[in-house]
């Protein structure tokens, strides 16, 4: 039987992190807006990073930050994404962006533990940017050791233990931070997990759980019976007698010795008693609505939906507030995206990777935390079928496309008249 505490959590940790990540970037389109050679090799190396980093995103949200650190690598650019736990910023400037921060890599080899510590450092009086390596071995995980030579890693000797670069407008690094105040600590910049807000509330819920299972296992029907009604066997002569109860109905019987002269009428009850399901269950739905409040995400995500959003405004309210705290999460990445590109093109410059030109980053998040695709487009075929509404306009934002481009998808006119038929605008 479960004692509190004893099954295993409902994951709301995990579930909160995982919907913020799929909202953030369920409609994601990023692209460069240039077509010159330079806006088309970085736009491929963003493309690829996006869909590494769509698999990481839960992490992000879940530990509040995460650092992109691009490098070179057999002519591509690739990024290293760097958990919360792997990298300390050291310096920030005036408006919070780290301008300095130590990554941590680590490998064993053998029983040996070998630690690596990249530092950047980003000087904006003199523009130069400083990398420095240092390794570390030691025989225990938690512990760096002592200092040892980059050489004795395998993929560690080719880096330098200093490095500089002149002229670099900000660091070669971006760091992607959840937009949540830090209540853990209010003076510093570093980010929180987006279920930060509800910690306490998702411990509620998981002991509510835990209440529920513990009801079900504790109210499993059963029936008392005295050890005289059941038959004994033995494998021989030997053997103990053992009691053999029906077939597959081992958990079904709870035997008792109730003596030679127990009331007959108690030799044998039926353990039934009622489940108290309901209000368990709608104590957990009214904690899980209160964590769905406090993370910003609307009512009907983690809760029951049909318990919520009975009328049009509540409905709006929730989704505002779940829009809200995603687009601020889109804002948040989108800058980090930006800074991220910024650095590419200085390795892209200092390597010769690509061809001077212009990059500008586009990003469209989409709206759908907001928006019920599905009834604007029935609403907009509604004006359009009733002519109020240009048919190319309809086709573009089904498409996604421009208005222009969707005056090509729609069929000429023909005599029998119809939504793209004659008699248009």
């Amino acid at each position: 039987m479960y004692e509190i505490g004893d099954c295993d959590g409902l994951g709301i940790s995990a579930g909160v992190s995982s919907e913020f990540a799929r909202l953030m970037l369920a409609e994601s389109d990023v692209h460069m807006e240039e077509t010159n050679a330079r806006a088309e090799y970085l736009g491929e190396q963003l493309t690829h990073f996006m869909q590494r980093f769509s698999e990481q995103a839960e992490v992000a949200c879940a530990l509040g930050s995460m650092a992109f650190k691009p490098y070179v690598s057999g002519g591509k650019i690739l990024v290293d994404m760097v958990r919360a736990d792997r990298y300390a910023p050291t310096t920030f400037d005036a408006n919070g962006n780290v301008t300095a921060a130590v990554f941590l890599a680590r490998k064993t080899i053998g029983k040996a533990y070998y630690t690596r510590l990249e530092s950047h450092r980003w000087d904006a009086a003199s523009r130069q940017y400083t990398v420095e390596n240092q390794a570390f071995r030691s025989l225990g995980a938690d512990y760096l050791g002592t200092p040892c030579d980059l050489g004795e890693v395998e993929g560690w000797e080719q880096l330098q233990p200093v490095q500089t670069i002149a002229n670099v407008a900000a660091p070669l690094f971006a760091v992607f931070r959840v937009p949540t105040f830090n209540r853990v600590d209010m003076d510093s910049a570093v980010g929180v997990s987006v279920y930060a807000n509800a910690v306490g509330l998702i411990r509620q819920a998981d002991a509510q759980w835990n209440r529920i299972m513990w009801e079900y296992d504790a109210s499993e029907m059963a029936v008392d019976a005295s050890v005289d009604l059941f038959d004994f066997t033995a494998a021989d002569s030997k053997a103990e007698k053992r009691l053999t109860l029906p077939k597959g109905k081992k958990r079904l019987f709870r035997k008792y010795d109730f003596g030679e002269n127990a009331d007959i009428t108690k030799m044998m009850q039926v353990y039934a008693p009622a489940i108290r399901d309901n209000s368990l269950f709608n104590g957990l739905n009214h904690i899980l609505q209160r964590v769905e409040f406090n993370v910003g995400l609307a009512y009907g995500t983690l809760s029951e939906p049909q318990d919520v959003e009975k009328t049009a405004e509540e409905i709006r309210t929730s989704k505002q507030r779940s829009y809200v705290h995603v687009s601020a999460l889109q804002k948040a990445l989108e800058n980090a995206l930006r800074q991220l590109l910024d650095a590419m093109n200085v390795y892209a410059t200092l390597y010769q990777l690509a061809p001077q030109g212009d990059c500008t980053l586009a990003c469209n998040w989409g709206d759908s935390v907001l928006e019920d695709t599905d009834k604007e487009f029935q609403r907009r075929l509604q004006m359009c079928s009733a002519r109020m509404l240009k048919p190319e306009y309809l086709v573009s934002y089904a498409m996604g496309c421009t208005v222009e481009d969707a005056a090509e998808y729609i069929p000429e006119q023909q005599d029998d008249g119809g939504l793209f038929g004659g008699g248009g605008f």
